[in-house]
Parts: C-alpha cells; sequence; structure tokens
C-alpha cells in the first residue's frame, strides 16, 4: 500500500529519475500563445439605480445636520457672558466693575443710580442693563437663554430664532420671538414691556398675551398679562382696559376704549394694531359685551374665509388663530419668505 512507503525510500527513487531537457521553442510558442490570447474583460456588475426615497432621506438627514452643526456654534451660549459698563460701576457678585468682566450663571449684575452696563446674552444679543436694576443669569445653554429680573429695566436686542431668549419677572415670563424691546418692573413687581421691534409672547401660567412692534402690555405681581395697546394710548384708556381685562368693565369702558383705537376710516396699517388690541379684547370681556367687541373688530378688519360670528362669540381657537394671522403681517407666516419659515420650522424640530 502506498500508505506503507517510506519516505526517504520514495526520495531516493525520484533521484534515480532520468532527467530531460524541454523541447527547443517551447517557452517561445507559450509566449506567442499568450500575446495573441485576447484579454480577459471584467464582468459587468448590475447596479441598481439608487430608489428616492434613500436620496431625500439622505438629503433631509444632510440638512438637519448641517442645521444641528450650525445651531450649536451660533447659538450655545458660553458659561460666562461678557460685562461692559456704560456709566458708573456696576457690580458682579459683589464686586464692582472698573473696566470689562464675565457673569456666571447665579451670578446677580447689579446697578446704582449711576451705572448702566452691557450684557452679551451669550452669543446671540445683548441687553442693555439700566439704573437701579438686579438681573442674574438662570440658564445658558443651548435651546435656552434664560435671565430673572429682580427689579429696573432691561432692553434687549436679540437675533435669534424665537423662544431662545426668556426672561422671568416676579409677575411674568417674557419669551423673545425674534425682536427687540424694553422691559421694567415698578417696586411692586408688576411688569410694563415695551416691544420695538419683532414680537414677544407675555405670558403667566395659562395667560398669554402677544404683543408686537409698536405696542405695550402690562401685567400685575399675581395678575395675568394685559391686553396689548398702541404707544400713546390715553391714561383713561389704559385704565379702562384694565378693568375689561379684570372682567369688571362695562359699555362705558368700551366707549373708552374704542374712542381711543383707530377708526375703520384710518389707514390700513393703523386699523390692524388696533385690531390687535380688540383680538385680545374679545376673548376677555364678559358675553355681554363680546358682541359689541366683534362688531368693531369686524368694521376695522372683516373676518377672513372659515371665521364665523358664532365661533368667535363662543371662543373656538382655530377660527380666534385664523382671525390673528389676518390681523397683522407681523402675525403671519405667510409675510415670511419660504427659507425663513424652513429654517425656523427645521430650528423648532431639532430643539422640540
Amino acid at each position: 500500500m502506498h500508505g506503507d512507503l517510506d519516505p526517504a525510500e520514495v526520495e531516493r527513487l525520484l533521484r534515480r529519475l532520468p532527467l530531460s531537457a524541454a523541447p527547443r521553442g517551447l517557452w517561445d510558442r507559450i509566449q506567442a500563445t499568450l500575446a495573441s490570447a485576447e484579454p480577459v474583460r471584467p464582468v459587468p456588475v448590475a447596479r441598481r439605480p439608487a430608489r428616492p426615497w434613500l436620496v431625500a432621506a439622505a438629503t433631509v438627514a444632510a440638512v438637519v445636520t448641517g442645521t444641528l452643526a450650525g445651531s450649536y456654534v451660533a447659538y450655545r451660549a458660553p458659561s460666562r457672558w461678557a460685562v461692559l459698563p456704560l456709566a458708573g460701576a456696576p457690580r458682579v457678585g459683589g464686586v464692582a466693575l472698573t473696566g470689562g468682566g464675565e457673569l456666571g450663571a447665579g451670578e446677580w449684575l447689579v446697578t446704582d443710580p449711576a451705572s448702566r452696563a452691557e450684557l452679551a446674552v451669550g452669543r446671540i444679543g445683548t441687553v442693555e442693563v439700566g439704573p437701579n436694576t438686579r438681573v442674574r443669569i438662570e440658564k445658558g445653554g443651548l435651546l435656552e437663554h434664560r435671565l430673572a429680573l429682580e427689579s429696573g429695566l432691561l432692553k434687549a436686542a436679540i437675533a435669534a430664532p424665537p423662544r431662545l431668549f426668556v426672561v422671568r419677572t416676579p409677575s411674568a415670563l417674557a419669551t423673545d420671538l425674534g425682536c427687540a424691546y424694553t422691559l421694567e418692573l415698578d417696586t411692586t413687581g408688576a411688569s410694563r414691556l415695551h416691544v420695538t421691534a419683532g414680537w414677544v409672547e407675555l405670558a403667566e401660567n395659562a395667560a398669554v398675551s402677544l404683543v408686537p412692534a409698536g405696542m405695550v402690555a402690562e401685567v400685575a405681581r399675581g395678575g395675568r398679562p394685559g391686553t396689548p395697546y398702541p404707544e400713546g394710548f390715553p391714561a383713561d384708556a389704559q385704565a379702562a382696559l384694565r378693568r375689561l381685562d379684570a372682567g369688571a368693565g362695562d359699555d362705558a369702558d368700551l366707549d373708552v376704549v374704542f374712542g381711543a383705537l383707530r377708526q375703520p376710516t384710518d389707514f390700513i396699517t393703523l386699523r390692524q394694531q388696533s385690531g390687535i388690541t380688540l383680538w385680545h379684547i374679545v376673548q376677555r370681556v364678559r358675553p355681554a359685551l363680546r358682541e359689541r367687541v366683534f362688531d368693531r373688530l369686524a368694521d376695522l378688519s372683516p373676518p377672513p374665509d372659515g371665521v364665523a360670528r358664532e365661533g368667535i362669540l363662543a371662543l373656538e381657537r382655530p377660527m380666534l388663530e385664523r382671525w390673528r394671522r389676518d390681523l397683522s403681517p407681523m402675525w403671519s407666516e405667510e409675510a415670511e419668505s419660504w427659507w425663513v419659515r424652513l429654517g425656523r420650522r427645521l430650528w423648532e424640530w431639532t430643539t422640540d
């Protein structure tokens, strides 16, 4: 059996085999054959076309990733915010500033009657801190920049997506929706908001006032945010408006407010401003007065399609919102370019 052969014996037998030379010209013929043969071509691999939904998903993922990365770089607040004295010697953490300084979370920035300061709100804007003011950073991050105003006055100028900058006062929460405004507290803790660009949401518990540029809103400590009214509103009309907001107003108060607001014959942009005031009032007065407010609002700005008298008198939210969007371009998404709306939607989606 071959399995029984000794390896040494096999090697000895192989050595005894005769050696023979290769035939003449063998290698020349092999090379000639190889040279004349056609090259071997790779077999093409069939590729499936990319599916449209995969392309769309990859595009959305790239846009979202780019938005997140850009938002992180642009809007993430540093741990300490820069403070620049504008007058006198404001104090940070009890230490007077003679030059530039920084404010960290939980620290108080305090001014006296002779001092003012400018506080950088992360990387999204600035706040001028008026005399006799106490303010501190409650939160600084990517999703929210929050200040607490205990007393005094702030002038904010913010360039950022909506709801990124918030100021808490003893009486309300002021949420920036892309704007500039002044927020002032009196000795009782009541807030007075004056918006000069964009608009601000003034809220306390479930009560909300939406205040666009050129308008003012107030809220007493422990009360609900007041109805926005135009700059230069007479004092007697302001008093009547407070009574209506409190649910204690009557027909005489409505007459005073109506007389102070623009008439249907005035320019449309001024009528819209008055319409914003009336839109808030219709939700706050007693049912017995609501019809009068509806009629006056309809004279200033006729209800758009889909808004019915019965629905507004019943305070149906979808109809109220539709009429609100029709009242002022400052409140209407249709007045924004498509890329601004898309950017805002992406921001709200990624930070939700």
